[in-house]
């Protein structure tokens, strides 16, 4: 993996590159993404495995701080998680010796950073939704005076192709985030403009990777309701509830062993493409192919 090819990897092999670095090294990728999962899991499930009165929350909203505050670790614990997988994927990739011990020391020297690059991500998607809400409040309006049904389940579809176009164009610019934060140890500022860089004249390629990876992370949640035969709880308002608390933890530990296989290679591919959008912005292809002529 060290070897860079002298011309752009397309998407079929950025993701078949990631594939086979996850399979050279899944014996340390899965063990060191589920130590950061696990926790992860704890603190997002608690929430939602918890019954909320909705009059004890309309009597006292403090009440709901705790709730936002484990929602808050495990997106701690999950950037933590990503950080130590490009971390340890980074040293393999240069053929240099890794662990988990070592990965998620140099990933925590990282995290503060990469809060802060996040907390600033989600702005950006904010502001973005923000720009739209105008135009979306004027075809919500235009599609509640509708006459015809066609008319209005045009409009919800324009509605949510603009919804989904600023989410897609977020998550586009914002997938080498981690690596320019962990890898080349930019600040929060930096990795963002370094991201936005990368991904600049390779939009298509890199929304490619990123809608197929996107599939790759929901499939665990899908899988483990599906495998219990609870697939509608999925959008139930409270799943714990819906089918029983037991079994409803029962399935987060079933997905939690399907991410322990779909984050290291969500994250792979990611490395795969960071390392392919550098080459091109620094001219290291031009270098590493010199070398190869050179014998």
């Amino acid at each position: 993996m060290s070897a860079i090819p002298s011309r752009p990897l397309d998407f079929g092999e950025v993701l078949d590159l990631g594939f086979g670095l996850f399979r050279r090294d899944y014996r340390l990728y899965m063990p060191l993404a589920l130590v950061g999962l696990v926790p992860t899991m704890v603190a997002t499930v608690l929430p939602t495995a918890s019954a909320i009165d909705p009059e004890a929350i309309a009597a006292d909203p403090g009440a709901l701080l705790p709730f936002f505050g484990l929602v808050a670790v495990g997106m701690v614990f999950s950037l933590l998680t990503w950080a130590a997988l490009a971390t340890a994927m980074d040293d393999r990739m240069g053929d240099r010796p890794a662990s988990i011990g070592t990965s998620y020391a140099r990933a925590l020297t990282a995290l503060p950073r990469l809060v802060a690059a996040g907390v600033l991500a989600v702005m950006l998607l904010a502001a973005a939704i923000f720009a739209l809400t105008f135009p979306m409040m004027a075809l919500v309006a235009f599609a509640a005076r509708a006459a015809s049904l066609a008319g209005a389940l045009i409009t919800s579809l324009v509605v949510f192709a603009m919804a989904a176009a600023a989410v897609g164009w977020w998550a586009t610019h914002i997938f080498m985030l981690v690596p320019a934060t962990v890898v080349e140890g930019r600040g929060p500022f930096g990795s963002l403009r370094r991201s936005f860089g990368l991904v600049r004249g390779n939009r298509l390629r890199a929304l490619f990777v990123v809608v197929v990876t996107w599939f790759v992370t929901v499939l665990p949640g899908l899988a483990a309701y599906s495998l219990a035969g609870s697939a509608g709880a999925l959008f139930a308002s409270n799943p714990a509830e819906t089918i029983g608390l037991v079994r409803y933890w029962a399935i987060q530990i079933v997905a939690l062993g399907f991410q322990s296989v779909t984050t290291p290679l969500w994250m792979a591919c990611a490395m795969v493409l960071f390392a392919d959008l550098k080459a091109r912005s620094e001219g290291t292809d031009i270098e590493a192919a010199a070398r190869a002529l050179a014998g």
